[in-house]
């Protein structure tokens, strides 16, 4: 794998739309996901030998980083592609002196909840009833990884 990163904007934010509404039960509308596209987020693809595998929208406001959403493309999912861009997307925090990065995943999505895990995020607490879901509503976890500059 040699993966690349390219910074996603309104002038190539459509596969990403995309993506966002093949990856999320109850996605953003389109103004909001473009929205989200300049500061305080910051975005960026995944490429893989020229092909889109997915991205990240993250919002930094002071020493805090938000993961708004992390989506991989349906064919590249298990494949390690989320960590990669869990990972960029932390380095990235490192190197702009956060020193948290926040994110809420809804309690179903437990692929995701492994992998934040994994690299270090805690449950901090349940949102109850936060998610639509085809069953009504779904909690979500908030989850936190503090880094120590």
């Amino acid at each position: 794998m040699n993966p690349k990163f390219i910074a996603i904007t309104s002038n190539n934010s459509d596969l990403g739309f995309t993506l966002h509404l093949q990856g999320q039960p109850s996605p953003w509308s389109r103004k909001i996901f473009d929205d989200c596209l300049s500061p305080p987020y910051f975005a960026y693809y995944l490429t893989v030998s020229s092909d889109i595998v997915g991205y990240f929208i993250a919002m930094k406001v002071a020493d805090e980083v938000t993961l708004m959403d992390l989506v991989v493309a349906a064919g590249y999912r298990g494949k390690g592609y989320g960590r990669v861009l869990l990972e960029y997307c932390m380095q990235l925090s490192e190197v702009a002196k956060v020193q948290q990065i926040w994110l809420e995943v809804r309690q179903s999505n437990l692929a995701a909840i492994t992998l934040y895990e994994s690299v270090g995020f805690n449950v901090i607490e349940t949102r109850h009833d936060y998610y639509l879901s085809e069953k009504g509503k779904e909690d979500a976890l908030i989850m936190c990884l503090s880094f120590f500059n």
